[in-house]
């Protein structure tokens, strides 16, 4: 499971908005000498998301801290079904597109493709299931006060 602390802001409904307190990037070795600083790229084009909306069943306050719980798999199938799909339908496109009518076949099976992959994701992503397999749970964080344990 992939784990991640936060502040609950405000709760809508069945809903509430979760604040990350400790926002993670790649080895953790970022401002280190001999880091890479992958983790960076995340901020090249603005700064990354870290307020999320949840679905809540359990009673929660503003302010409370909660662990945002996510499966390990969630990510790795979300990025196959948003770049591998895509990656995979565009390369056997091209290559049959190119095989029976040369460059303009390829340029025929790159858009085509591109067309049929948004289709696909869009439709794959908004069926019940997927969006289950994706779903980010909230459970409160426990917090143990050892100055007053005698």
């Amino acid at each position: 499971m992939i784990e991640a602390p936060g502040v609950v802001e405000r709760i809508d409904g069945d809903s509430a908005w979760v604040r990350l307190t400790e926002i993670q990037g790649g080895c953790g070795r970022c401002h280190e000498p001999g880091g890479c600083g992958g983790a960076r790229i995340a901020h090249a084009f603005g700064s990354p998301n870290d307020v999320f909306e949840v679905r809540t069943a359990s009673s929660v306050n503003v302010g409370q801290s909660v662990l945002l719980v996510a499966d390990e798999g969630a990510a790795l199938s979300a990025a196959v079904l948003s770049y591998g799909v895509p990656t995979m339908a565009v390369l056997a496109c091209v290559g049959v597109g190119t095989w029976v009518a040369g460059e303009a076949g390829a340029l025929v099976g790159l858009v085509s493709s591109l067309i049929a992959s948004a289709v696909v994701v869009r439709r794959i992503s908004r069926h019940r299931g997927w969006t289950r397999r994706l779903d980010v749970s909230m459970r409160p964080l426990v917090s143990c006060d050892v100055t007053q344990v005698k």
